[in-house]
């Protein structure tokens, strides 16, 4: 598989619309999983969704959102981001991955903002260079 590097906001979308569905069928009768916060995941179907490999998925998953996004609070007690339970297989903690990605969103709408603004002071300067030499 060759193509582009997917970002992290490409990874959370994919992982957020591809298993709503599954958080929101929580059932408190007979519940087909351990907590309904933890969603399990099919690492290779995101991975082929983004276009690169497995591993490459799992590892940005595992390594760099568990250590970015996963905290302890005040008591000690850890949440984590993914986890590998026992008889659920990799599972991510959903409220975590909605939250991440709702400020993934907040800091592209920052971003985008910005970028407008500087275009804007660039066209606005060029224009005040051509009025000055042309008048």
């Amino acid at each position: 598989m060759e193509g582009n590097i997917p970002s992290d906001l490409e990874i959370l979308e994919d992982i957020y619309y591809r298993y709503h569905k599954d958080f929101r069928k929580y059932a408190k009768k007979d519940p087909d999983r351990i907590a309904r916060i933890r969603v399990p995941i099919e690492v290779e179907d995101v991975a082929e969704a983004c276009g690169v490999e497995e591993d490459m998925i799992f590892g940005r998953i595992f390594y760099h959102f568990n250590k970015n996004y996963s905290y302890t609070n005040t008591d000690g007690e850890v949440t984590s981001f993914f986890s590998t339970e026992k008889f659920e297989g990799l599972s991510v903690n959903f409220p975590l991955v909605a939250s991440v990605l709702a400020d993934k969103y907040d800091e592209k709408k920052k971003y985008e903002t910005i970028l407008l603004l500087v275009a804007i002071a660039v066209v606005i300067s060029i224009v005040s260079l051509l009025v000055a030499f042309f008048v």
